[in-house]
């Protein structure tokens, strides 16, 4: 299943987007960019820059 690391900005809604259109499953995991969760040593294992969205994919 995919894990969808996301914020309310527009990007992250625009891959939300494709992903519902695509009927795939996922799992929505919201990160909060003003909290500074983005810096947290589990998203940045995820991502390294640190942004949003950020997909992880096991199939």
């Amino acid at each position: 299943m995919i894990k969808f690391f996301y914020n309310m900005a527009p990007n992250p809604m625009k891959v939300a987007l494709c992903l519902e259109e695509m009927g795939l499953p996922y799992e929505r995991v919201p990160v909060d960019t003003r909290k500074g969760e983005q810096h947290s040593p589990e998203f940045m294992a995820i991502n390294p820059n640190a942004k949003v969205p950020a997909i992880i994919d096991d199939g």
